[in-house]
């Protein structure tokens, strides 16, 4: 049996951003509306997740560490991070009034904007189903229960709260090495595919295995 690897799309994605992504091992590719839990079923797997699904990945092998051999997050935020950036603050208001105005193209578009706006093209259709999906909150994480080797993978240009997150990960998190993709913002699988698979590979061949 080949070791699988789940896949976790970011918030303003869906599971297309991994087309391409090649990894080794059987993949299944995860849809953040559905439960992580019915996709990881019962023998442990590698979990990779990009942003807002790099927090549900730590969520899962915090409560569930039978169950993930390895884990990828890849700037992922944490729910208990005090937020200082002005820019992220600004955007984070002005997303929430948008919603609430209901104007989910102006949301998709904000969030193209400052979260990719180098692959605004290629991820719009994507960005806008985003905006509609329920997705479950993650309100807490113990990280002192995330035993399981780690890697913490953030773009080099991505917003300074999330290298800071990406530090702090690395420090408290028991088993866990950080790596940086040079010139790549808060996507790096999408923005720079080779560099982040020349990290992510090694990792999960020396951590995976069945």
């Amino acid at each position: 049996m080949s070791p699988r690897t789940v896949l976790v799309h970011a918030g303003i994605c869906d599971v297309g951003m991994w087309d391409g992504f090649e990894l080794p091992g059987e993949l299944s590719r995860h849809r953040l509306e559905d439960d992580l839990a019915d996709t990881v079923g019962a023998e442990p797997v590698a979990l990779v997740g990009a942003s807002y699904g790099g927090l549900v990945c730590l969520d899962f092998a915090a409560r569930h560490p039978d169950l993930v051999s390895a884990l990828v997050v890849l700037d992922a935020p944490l729910p208990d991070h005090d937020w200082s950036d002005p820019g992220f603050l600004a955007y984070a208001e002005e997303e929430e009034r948008l919603f609430e105005a209901g104007d989910l193209d102006a949301v998709t578009e904000l969030n193209l904007a400052y979260w990719a706006p180098g692959l605004a093209d290629r991820l719009r259709l994507m960005a806008r189903r985003s905006v509609e999906l329920d997705v479950p909150e993650v309100e807490v994480v113990d990280l002192t229960a995330v035993r399981m080797p780690a890697l913490v993978v953030v773009g080099e240009r991505d917003k300074p709260d999330f290298r800071a997150i990406a530090e702090r990960l690395a420090q408290e998190l028991p088993n866990a090495e950080l790596a940086v993709i040079e010139g790549a913002g808060h996507l790096p699988s999408l923005e720079r595919p080779e560099a982040t698979l020349e990290v992510v590979k090694p990792f999960l061949d020396r951590n995976h295995k069945l």
